[in-house]
């Protein structure tokens, strides 16, 4: 095989990754030194992005490395690491970048209904409103979280299971205790994100069905007594469990494109509001979500109102 860098002053960028340490990796290193090889090994647990500066989207770093300054990437050994090779075959077939092995590049790894990070990174790309919103490794970003929320932000699972792994400090001896927690769980192949605190009092929850915003309900946040006024007895006034009908014009709208963004047709959409300034920012985008709720607030059939979009399908 002719390599076509060898007529080159250029050296091709190579990137490899690794499940794990990546000691695994020195060979490579050694091989390449040899070479007219500019070559960056990383972990597949060096993976991050934000978007701090949002009228940029998000940009996948390994290490502070942009993502798409490479040539080329190989998975050497994606182990458990299969969210994160996720992100990084999604963000190279963006760039047209070449992944080894193939299979990488021609197969869906993880469904963005699988990770949060994935998802995330998805409705990021499409311009959404989220929260400001860090992703990588738990000591990094906790200390980019410090630098740019100050102590009180979200700090969440990428699994995003039912609302229970979301956590969230007041003190430092509270952020310093939860993070001695998380870092146990990091090392059993938990990952994390956190996002900037949006001090919303009602959270909505639209379902979507095709090109329909079927129904919505809103319910109390979960840290709404944090910044709410109490009244004269000491107490925060009961939030509001209702459905809304008919459901928001705005809150169908980025509901719907929120469900196209991580390509789902069938979602449930929560969505939380400024309660200063009315802005509208997308939580999370449910793959299998829960209607009970919005069954017994709407009276709404909802299991006729799918059947009904699955026979429009045929």
């Amino acid at each position: 095989m002719v390599n076509k860098y060898s007529n080159m002053s250029k050296k091709p960028k190579i990137l490899i990754l690794v499940g794990g340490n990546i000691i695994k990796l020195d060979p490579f290193v050694a091989a390449a030194e040899s070479m007219s090889v500019d070559l960056f090994v990383a972990s597949f647990s060096d993976i991050s992005y934000d978007n701090l500066v949002t009228s940029d989207g998000y940009s996948l770093n390994v290490r502070g490395e942009p993502l798409n300054t490479f040539e080329l990437i190989y998975f050497r050994l994606v182990g458990n690491r299969v969210e994160e090779a996720t992100l990084v075959a999604n963000e190279a077939k963006k760039y047209k970048i070449p992944v080894v092995d193939a299979l990488y590049s021609d197969s869906l790894l993880l469904p963005s209904s699988l990770a949060k990070s994935v998802e995330m990174a998805k409705l990021i790309d499409y311009k959404l409103p989220l929260p400001r919103t860090i992703y990588g490794n738990l000591a990094s970003i906790i200390e980019k979280s410090r630098e740019t929320f100050g102590i009180q932000f979200v700090i969440k699972s990428t699994t995003g299971k039912k609302s229970r792994e979301v956590w969230s400090a007041q003190t430092e001896e509270q952020l310093n205790t939860l993070v001695d927690t998380l870092s146990q769980l990091e090392v059993k192949g938990m990952r994390f994100f956190t996002q900037e605190f949006i001090p919303g009092s009602q959270r909505i929850r639209v379902l979507v069905v095709g090109d329909e915003a079927v129904a919505a309900i809103t319910r109390p946040t979960k840290w709404r007594k944090r910044f709410l006024p109490k009244n004269e007895a000491g107490n925060v006034i009961e939030g509001e469990k209702r459905a809304l009908i008919p459901v928001p014009t705005e809150d169908a709208e980025l509901a719907i494109t929120s469900a196209r963004a991580v390509g789902l047709n069938i979602a449930g959409v929560d969505i939380l509001h400024d309660d200063t300034t009315n802005k509208a920012y997308i939580l999370e985008v449910n793959a299998a979500p829960s209607w009970k709720a919005i069954t017994k607030d709407t009276g709404m059939n909802i299991e006729k109102k799918i059947l009904e979009y699955l026979i429009s399908l045929l």
